[in-house]
């Protein structure tokens, strides 16, 4: 039996089930096309396959089509909730990791980077901005650098790129392309942002 092969084999399949997993209720099509970003063919097509497999449920109503996980489906059950549950704890995870191993504690850590964006990169980068409130703390931590870049890798299979900066500097204008970054698709992992 090779059924995963059919529900897990387009991102489109992923971004959906990913969605529906995490809803509260049943969602319309729209809803799902709003919340993944992609277009209505790529949805309905995905929402579609994916109740030919059983893996969503779709309640025709006069008013929408609602789709949700059924929870009856052994995949779903066995496979993608641990999945997606563990990918939600990863950051979780890397913000404890960050906070027991840097020291002096910066005041803020930001994940960015391809894994933060959700995409697809064959080289798994994850670049963490690390705020402290002054120079000295800065340069003080980043002798832990190494051993913060080898942890992530031994936990994570992940590799990182790490920023370090202080907050008397973070208004300079080599920082300005970062904190657009930052807002655009950065994941906070604590503390606050200038």
């Amino acid at each position: 039996m090779n059924g995963l092969d059919l529900i897990l084999n387009k991102a489109s399949h992923l971004l959906v089930l990913r969605e529906l997993t995490h809803a509260a209720e049943a969602l319309t099509g729209r809803e799902v096309q709003r919340r993944t970003g992609l277009s209505n063919r790529a949805t309905m097509l995905a929402l579609d396959a994916l109740t030919d497999c059983s893996v969503v449920r779709c309640e025709i109503t006069a008013q929408a089509n609602w789709y949700e996980i059924n929870p009856r489906s052994y995949f779903v059950c066995k496979a993608l909730k641990p999945a997606f549950e563990a990918e939600d704890l990863f950051w979780d995870d890397l913000r404890k990791l960050v906070r027991r191993m840097v020291r002096p504690r910066p005041v803020s850590a930001v994940a960015t980077g391809a894994l933060a964006r959700m995409e697809r990169d064959p080289t798994g980068r994850l670049e963490l901005t690390l705020l402290f409130n002054v120079g000295r703390n800065r340069v003080r931590a980043y002798r832990c650098l190494d051993e913060l870049v080898e942890a992530v890798w031994e936990r994570y299979a992940v590799n990182i790129d790490a920023h370090w900066i202080d907050t008397s500097s973070a208004d300079r204008p080599e920082y300005e392309p970062l904190w657009r970054r930052i807002e655009r698709e950065g994941v906070l992992l604590y503390g606050t942002l200038p």
